[in-house]
């Protein structure tokens, strides 16, 4: 059952909402009453099996001028 993020059209406020059905979709802001719009959410990856690397200059594998570990290959 995925977790959507709403956010009020006058006032900015966020709500986050179990959505099971439609009937479980939020219509209007708690605070001021007006229409809620879905929100894009951010969201967080854990990776532990990926390997631990800062870029350095004495590191071997980085000297092609880009580090494969730094995400900007």
């Amino acid at each position: 059952m995925p977790i959507y993020e709403y956010e009020c059209t006058k006032c900015g406020q966020r709500v986050e909402a179990l959505i099971r059905n439609v009937k479980d979709i939020p219509a209007k802001c708690d605070a001021c009453g007006a229409k809620l719009r879905k929100a894009l959410s951010s969201f967080s990856v854990s990776a532990p099996s990926a390997p631990k690397h800062e870029p350095s200059a004495k590191c071997s594998s980085c000297t092609s001028g880009s580090c494969p570990y730094s995400g900007g290959m």
